[in-house]
């Protein structure tokens, strides 16, 4: 009876000690909780600054369609409100379309995008929250890099430019945000990390990137040309490609670098020439030459003409269909995005010195540039 008195007894201290630990333990997390929700809710405050602050810096790029045919106008105007509106709807519609994201670079109206998003809309339109600024120039464009400067044309701005960051200094693990209009959704948000740097990317659409920084904060279409932000505000990258089976963000996304993108605004901000009606043509398809072809002519670079528009400038200076363009103005063409961007660079109407290899021999022909 005694022995079973001495159990009786070590249970009930047993489940006394028990209860007094986790009341202990209760009370210790509950202090914790009360301790760490400020640090939470002061981190939270201090995201939403950030991200409110750096939104006023991001544009939508529109494309409005404003050659309307006449014909299909009619012909929309007398189906409407039939089943066969839909048929001619897309012919004659001119509401705004978002085509892609950009970044304001200057108080007077300087707007960093892609140049796949520039190039890709047939009439570029600015809007800024509510407002659609339809005087817009396109100052610059490198296919090599994807980036295009734009200028919107109106002498009252006063815009808040983005801060740009380092992106040398930029670490694998440093939280980052991506603000853009994916699917047409404008000033979307995403969180994310740096997944990697220094990454090289080939597009189905033509474009080839290197040095790019790799995010895995949610990209999509729509978010090309728009900002890669750091913890501070500050600008990373500019939004370029996804590695997607899907289309859609698989959590690999890219961006250009921002030193890039600063040089490339510098280099580029005080240029006259403009491609808003009309771009510099030359009128030649090339090809990239493989490394055996190089090999065999004993050349290090040059590009490898595949077509010759008929009646184009370059058809009228003389330049045929495998011909091999080596220099253009005396500086040397090593690859496609590089002879794209040279002809960009040109003035409609200049005379321009290209200088061909042409069955192992070397000639030199002046193609006037022309306009497309």
């Amino acid at each position: 009876m005694v022995k079973n008195l001495k159990n009786i007894s070590k249970i009930i201290f047993f489940i006394f000690f028990s209860f007094v630990i986790f009341i202990f333990s209760f009370n210790l997390l509950k202090v914790s909780s009360k301790i760490d929700k400020p640090i939470l809710y002061q981190l939270q405050n201090e995201i939403r600054d950030v991200v409110d602050s750096s939104k006023e810096s991001i544009v939508s790029v529109v494309s409005i369609n404003v050659d309307v045919d006449p014909t299909l106008r009619q012909w929309y105007e007398q189906f409407k409100g039939t089943p066969f509106e839909y048929y001619f709807k897309d012919y004659v519609d001119q509401t705004p379309k978002i085509v892609g994201s950009g970044v304001i670079v200057s108080k007077d109206g300087l707007v960093i995008t892609n140049a796949h998003v520039a190039l890709g809309a047939p009439n570029i339109t600015i809007k800024i929250n509510d407002k659609i600024f339809k005087k817009v120039k396109i100052l610059a464009v490198s296919k090599k890099l994807d980036l295009a400067l734009l200028k919107i044309e109106d002498n009252n701005l006063n815009l808040k430019p983005i801060v740009f960051a380092n992106s040398d200094n930029v670490k694998v693990g440093d939280i980052v945000f991506a603000i853009g209009n994916p699917f047409g959704f404008e000033l979307t948000v995403t969180m994310g990390i740096i997944s990697a740097t220094n990454r090289k990317l080939d597009t189905y659409v033509g474009f080839k990137y290197s040095n790019l920084i790799q995010t895995d904060a949610p990209l999509n279409p729509g978010n090309s040309g728009g900002a890669l932000i750091d913890i501070n505000g500050r600008l990373v990258g500019i939004n370029t490609a996804i590695a997607s089976t899907s289309g859609s963000s698989s959590g690999i996304g890219f961006a250009i670098p921002s030193n890039i993108v600063s040089k490339f605004i510098q280099d580029s901000k005080n240029k006259t020439q403009t491609y808003s009606d009309s771009r510099p043509f030359l009128g030649v398809r090339v090809a990239d030459l493989p490394d055996y072809l190089k090999n065999y002519l004993n050349i290090s670079y040059g590009v490898i003409v595949v077509e010759v528009i008929k009646d184009s400038p370059a058809d009228k200076a003389g330049i045929k269909k495998d011909d091999i363009i080596l220099e253009f103005d005396d500086k040397p063409v090593n690859s496609y995005d590089d002879l794209v961007d040279l002809i960009m660079q040109s003035k409609i109407g200049q005379k321009v010195k290209i200088k061909i290899l042409r069955k192992n021999q070397e000639i030199y022909l002046f193609p006037v540039i022309g306009k497309q």
